[in-house]
């Protein structure tokens, strides 16, 4: 009698099957050539934040089972240069995006230019004047204490601040038909004027704005409608009425140039 042979049993593979490995490693070289596209690209930190919140904690396809979880410490802000330094070298492309492009915008934008002229000739003189322009470029402020073109109390215009003004005005000629108007604000302190002269501190900022109107009109060419004066006396001051200083640079003259805007010229400027 012939005994019945006892199967075994086949014997079970434990590991994953060979194809997995091939395409595990096809998805990493993937998300490698995703990631590394994305970060030639033209990078918004909201989308550029969600991508990597996304790999991070999720099952890694690495070797060893890791994760894309190393993000910088952003805080509640992150900017494009916190993510750009997940790459090496990242953050010197950043020049790409920004600052390179900006650049080139402003040397054909011509309120920049003449913003940097302006800028350039009080350097070159060492004039004590303040010069900023608007974020959105369309307005400039120059700002002089009232001494640089005024004796203290006085209307008229010394001699040297007229060489100041002469200088100023023909960068502003170069550059008229791309501003729309320039107005000079007259400001005063809170000392009280000479009456004989000033009965109030609105007379004498008035006095001095018109002055500096009436010099880049009639001595300098500057066309006149689009000049204008204002005056504030005392009651706009930018400091403390109760310091030496502080009164200083509450006693000053402003000249406001507004930028000429064209027909499809209005754009969103980021700075």
């Amino acid at each position: 009698m012939r005994l019945a042979r006892k199967r075994t049993p086949k014997q079970e593979n434990k590991g994953a099957a060979e194809w997995l490995l091939t395409y595990g490693d096809l998805v990493t070289l993937l998300l490698t050539f995703f990631v590394m596209l994305f970060s030639f690209s033209t990078i918004d930190a909201q989308k550029w934040q969600s991508l990597v919140s996304s790999l991070a904690g999720q099952s890694g396809i690495l070797e060893g089972g890791k994760v894309v979880n190393e993000k910088p410490n952003t805080g509640d802000n992150p900017s494009i240069e916190d993510f750009l330094e997940l790459f090496p070298g990242g953050t010197d492309k950043l020049s790409d995006f920004h600052g390179d492009e900006n650049s080139k915008q402003d040397d054909k934008d011509d309120f920049v230019r003449l913003y940097k002229a302006i800028e350039g000739f009080l350097e070159e003189r060492e004039i004590p004047a303040e010069v900023k322009i608007s974020k959105t470029h369309t307005e400039i402020l120059l700002r002089f204490k009232d001494t640089v073109l005024f004796d203290s109390g006085a209307a008229n215009i010394k001699q040297d601040a007229k060489e100041i003004l002469v200088g100023i005005s023909e960068v502003l000629n170069e550059f008229q038909e791309h501003i729309s108007r320039v107005r000079i604000d007259g400001h005063a302190d809170i000392i009280p004027v000479n009456p004989r002269k000033h009965p109030t501190n609105w007379e004498l900022s008035a006095e001095r704005a018109v002055n500096v109107v009436r010099f880049l009109c009639e001595e300098q060419g500057f066309e006149a409608s689009k000049l204008s004066a204002a005056a504030y006396g005392e009651f706009h001051p930018i400091d403390d009425s109760n310091t030496a200083e502080g009164l200083s640079r509450n006693r000053r003259v402003e000249i406001f140039i507004v930028r000429e805007i064209k027909s499809g010229e209005i754009t969103e400027i980021d700075q």
